[in-house]
């Protein structure tokens, strides 16, 4: 069985802070990749144990090297490497099955920890009118390719917001949010309470194997074409530069819109 992971940082155990722990400059950001790469390791194992024989892995947490510590990853984890963060790289139908990695929910959920679509500044996205975020974008992608997904961990936001997608996906929420703190644009910045590493990694793995039963069971999440994206940014600023691409309009101050009749030519 073949297996790709796509991998993301704000959904770690561990993880609650974005200047400190998320940005490359932070203080505490080196920490972040560690704990995110030993998570995915765990994964791996998991996956592994459950009957997979090969596991891919993109980094999508920024540029190079995108959230992961490549000196600590497990041996038998291919990483798909120097891909940017606009999406997966690689995705095709040889795959059984896509994972989600250390996500967190979209912009506005409720007790998510580090929410936010896509980028800060994004208040909303619909896509055919489903609001939408990072776990659903990625969902319809592989679906687009007739690859299920089967798992998700994260904070409690990501995994309620990945089974109301798919009910049946496996997974492993290692934190959750309590009441909230501040916003950074429209990222919401909580207080959180957070499984240690060492559970966090125990629970992983025992979950991941357990997904890789549910590869078969579970169906590919697809959205049919043509695609219509409406986004709504926090200040028209965004929304003004978004419009400079080739068939995005602005329908009002901070909102635009596209229909394309593929996903990859949407653009944010």
């Amino acid at each position: 069985m073949k297996v790709y992971v796509v991998c993301d940082l704000e959904g770690v155990a561990g993880v609650v802070d974005f200047r400190k722990q998320c940005m490359e400059d932070g203080a505490y950001y080196q920490q972040a990749i560690r704990l995110a790469t030993l998570e995915l390791n765990a994964l791996v194992e998991g996956a592994l144990e459950g009957g997979a024989t090969e596991v891919y892995a993109w980094p999508g947490h920024g540029d190079f090297p995108g959230g992961i510590d490549v000196e600590l990853i497990h041996p038998e984890c291919r990483l798909v490497m120097h891909a940017g963060d606009g999406g997966p790289a690689g995705i095709d139908g040889s795959f059984d099955a896509m994972v989600l990695h250390g996500l967190h929910g979209m912009a506005g959920s409720e007790n998510g920890v580090l929410s936010h679509s896509f980028m800060p500044f994004l208040r909303n996205v619909w896509l055919n009118e489903l609001k939408i975020g990072e776990i659903a974008m990625n969902m319809i992608s592989f679906g687009d390719h007739g690859v299920p997904t089967v798992m998700v961990t994260g904070d409690q936001a990501a995994v309620d917001e990945a089974r109301a997608l798919v009910p049946g996906v496996e997974g492993a929420a290692v934190k959750w949010g309590l009441e909230e703190k501040h916003r950074l644009g429209a990222l919401s910045v909580r207080r959180a309470v957070s499984l240690s590493p060492v559970k966090s990694r125990n629970l992983i793995r025992n979950a991941a194997k357990r997904a890789m039963g549910r590869i078969g069971a579970v169906e590919p999440f697809t959205m049919a074409p043509p695609y219509t994206m409406r986004v709504e940014y926090t200040e028209g600023k965004y929304a003004e530069a978004a419009a400079m691409n080739s068939g995005v309009q602005r329908i009002d101050e901070n909102t635009v819109t596209q229909t394309r009749s593929r996903l990859q030519e949407l653009v944010l």
